[in-house]
């Protein structure tokens, strides 16, 4: 099948930031994508914007980024799908140089790009490795991140709803996300290329201090597994104690750890 892999683009966004999103995002730029979905999560009757009349625009009155991510996964259409925020920028070539890199790699199940700060610096430190592996979980945003509708379909990986903004574990959903894929066989590349742009928010400030996050760090580190999920744990829990300077803060994510079954409904595979 020599075809062009189709994209769909989709954008989570909720009812209070519509008409911002609706002003400030720059549409223009998804004109080469095949398919673009919106999801407007707390929405009762939205206001119908011309801007949006191509767009597939999906209200939904529950809260939560992952069910948002969900949602735009049951409703796409094309051989890839593309997870943004209502607040990103993109560059005219974005979409093109993804389809060019999707064409060019056709073997692999999930994809990685790049994402810079508005002053143009990167967004974090990237690696140069074009394929990556199990411990590049921990590093991923849900923007970056381009799955393959068929492996996500076939293998039943979706974004776990317990996690994410919105839910009562707002993070790592986006780092479990890519594990599944990973541990059901999907090859992960990484595109060394900045496609994307975002206001920097220093988030090891606040993830360290916020119990319902490093719950959510600690049930990952219980995802991942093994020596190396433990590790991780003591990681986390040192940086913790070092931001956070409160130990009884840093036992959350103990907590999240021994209760992962209950946070993430882990299977036991």
């Amino acid at each position: 099948n020599m075809l062009t892999p189709t994209l769909s683009i989709v954008i989570s966004t909720i009812e209070k930031n519509f008409e911002n999103f609706v002003k400030n995002f720059q549409f223009g730029k998804l004109k080469n994508a095949d398919e673009v979905i919106i999801i407007v999560q707390g929405a009762g009757k939205l206001v119908h914007y011309s801007e949006l009349a191509s767009f597939n625009v999906i209200v939904e009155k529950r809260y939560g980024l992952s069910l948002s991510r969900n949602i735009g996964i049951e409703n796409s259409s094309s051989d890839f799908i593309w997870f943004l925020d209502d607040d990103v920028y993109l560059f005219d070539y974005s979409i093109d140089k993804i389809k060019d890199h999707l064409n060019r790699n056709p073997s692999f199940d999930l994809h990685t790009i790049r994402m810079e700060c508005h002053d143009n610096t990167p967004y974090k430190k990237y690696s140069n490795k074009t394929r990556f592996g199990r411990f590049d979980a921990l590093k991923v945003s849900s923007v970056e991140l381009i799955a393959s509708k068929k492996f996500i379909k076939e293998h039943n990986v979706r974004f776990n709803e317990n996690l994410g903004l919105g839910s009562n574990y707002p993070s790592t959903e986006e780092n479990i996300f890519y594990l599944d894929i990973f541990d059901k066989g999907g090859l992960v590349s990484h595109y060394p290329e900045f496609l994307i742009r975002h206001e920097y928010i220093n988030r090891k400030a606040i993830h360290f201090k916020d119990e319902f996050i490093l719950k959510a760090k600690g049930a990952f580190c219980r995802r991942y597994g093994g020596l190396v999920g433990f590790m991780i744990l003591g990681y986390y829990s040192l940086k913790c104690l070092f931001i956070s300077k409160n130990f009884l803060i840093m036992l959350n994510l103990f907590f999240g750890y021994v209760n992962a079954q209950t946070i993430i409904g882990l299977d036991d595979e």
